[in-house]
């Protein structure tokens, strides 16, 4: 799967990703739940990074990005 930040700890996604929704292996985040942060891609997991274990380019995926998901910079 392709990484994914959720609360600081560095996992993967699981299985394929369906219209607007994934699912993230929280093995190593048992405190994880709603409202937890998530990072796809941004400070500590970059595009390309994710773009290489997806087999595509991160131009790809930032273009990809539909205008309505919200774009959230900390």
């Amino acid at each position: 799967g392709t990484p994914v930040l959720v609360d600081g700890i560095r996992t993967r996604t699981v299985g394929t990703v369906s219209m607007d929704m994934l699912a993230v292996d929280l093995t190593p985040c048992p405190q994880a739940g709603i409202g937890t942060p998530v990072e796809l891609w941004g400070k500590e997991i970059k595009v390309d990074d994710v773009a290489s274990a997806a087999g595509t380019l991160g131009y790809e995926l930032l273009c990809a990005v539909a205008p309505r998901v919200p774009f959230v910079t900390t």
